[in-house]
């Protein structure tokens, strides 16, 4: 884990928000345990949904604690930051590209740092005010949808890795 807070770091330019660690028990997965940089929950290693072809079962199954935190990839541009979880309240599903042969990582690394910022601070404004939240954006694929505690339901078929304005696309109160 501390390999992976110091890559965190060095890659995308801001230490891991604490708001994405605490409370998290998290074990290797998939790599020998002192290179890895994807770490899950015990129900992660269970069941990863890593790839794009996993994301409707991640949003219809996906177990309440199920946490995915690092960077992992397959082929020569799948490569990607992942920040997954699974609580009372959300599912999150956040596969940002990083590190694939063919990407400007410096510029991905900048959009990933601005994108995880404003959702941080999105969810924090929602908190109170929704009563479950669906959030997908992988690969430049999204799919939002906000159930409301007063009944109302807002969906978003659209990435917000570029434009990353959470207020402005999905907070309808």
């Amino acid at each position: 884990m501390d390999k992976l807070k110091a890559v965190f770091q060095e890659c995308l330019g801001f230490p891991i928000p604490q708001s994405m660690l605490r409370g998290k028990k998290l074990v290797p997965l998939y790599e020998k345990p002192g290179e890895c940089l994807l770490f899950g929950s015990l129900v992660a290693v269970q069941n990863s949904y890593l790839v794009q072809g996993y994301i409707n079962n991640f949003i219809e199954s996906g177990p309440e604690g199920y946490y995915v935190l690092g960077f992992w990839g397959h082929g020569v541009n799948s490569y990607a930051f992942y920040y997954s979880l699974v609580d009372k309240w959300r599912k999150l599903f956040f596969r940002l590209p990083y590190g694939g042969v063919y990407m400007d990582n410096k510029k991905a690394a900048k959009r990933i740092r601005i994108f995880l910022t404003k959702y941080i601070d999105f969810e924090k404004d929602i908190r109170n005010k929704v009563k479950h939240i669906i959030a997908v954006d992988s690969m430049w694929e999204g799919y939002y949808k906000i159930s409301y505690k007063d009944g109302r339901c807002f969906e978003l078929k659209e990435s917000l890795l570029e434009n990353p304005e959470f207020q402005n696309k999905l907070f309808c109160l």
